[in-house]
């Protein structure tokens, strides 16, 4: 599902932050990507659906070859992934079911199937009755909800998770690990970053430790192995 070889990443100021790294993660899997701030977690994640570029070596998700691909076919790729931020992203004068419908609105999918996807997926994370409701108007937890929706709409393969609990209360925390468990249990492969050391230790998966661009440990059913 996703492949990492020799893959180097260094920064104009000179930073190297990602040293090498070759890695394989299996259709289904679940992963916590975990080490220090400055590590190299963020470069690793974003190498994934291209917002990073490598300096060399090869990368491969869902069958494409993303060290090769143009930058004009990069929308294409992220079609066929699911992006969660620590910061949501959500568009501000969008409600809940625009926020998502634009997901499925920009690759011109026929409106009667978008409300019927939008719906499902609103209903899947628990929104069901806030549909018509503005980001402003929500929780930071009902906003990650709303984030994750809008990420498995289309059904990706992939859910890439870039510290989604980061902005959030321990409680709230618990029920997106929820979703993105049950997300994991309908087959699609997710790999996440996180700082959060009780929900790694609680929630045991594979978990990659990255420190200095490196991969220093790759263990499933692994703890988090830093002090908080």
């Amino acid at each position: 599902m996703i492949e990492m070889k020799d893959v180097y990443k260094k920064y104009p100021n000179g930073v190297i932050a990602s040293n090498g790294i070759s890695v394989k993660i299996n259709k289904g899997e679940f992963v916590y990507v975990v080490g220090p701030s400055g590590a190299g977690k963020s470069t690793f994640i974003k190498l994934m659906y291209r917002e990073e570029r490598a300096t060399s070596g090869s990368i491969i998700v869902n069958n494409t070859d993303v060290t090769a691909l143009r930058d004009q076919k990069v929308p294409l790729l992220r079609r066929q992934l699911g992006v969660v931020f620590q910061d949501f992203k959500l568009l501000p004068r969008l409600t809940v079911y625009e926020n998502i419908a634009f997901a499925l609105e920009v690759i011109e999918q026929q409106p009667t199937i978008v409300k019927e996807k939008v719906m499902h997926v609103i209903a899947k994370v628990g929104l069901a009755k806030k549909a018509q409701h503005f980001p402003h108007e929500l929780s930071g937890g009902e906003q990650q909800r709303v984030a994750i929706a809008r990420a498995i709409v289309n059904k990706p393969a992939v859910v890439i998770a870039d510290e989604p609990t980061g902005n959030l209360d321990p409680d709230t925390a618990w029920g997106i690990m929820d979703i993105f468990h049950e997300i994991n249990q309908d087959g699609t492969t997710i790999v996440m970053a996180t700082h959060n050391k009780d929900i790694v230790n609680s929630l045991r998966r594979r978990v990659i430790a990255i420190d200095g661009g490196e991969i220093v440990r790759d263990e499933y059913g692994g703890d988090y192995g830093y002090e908080s």
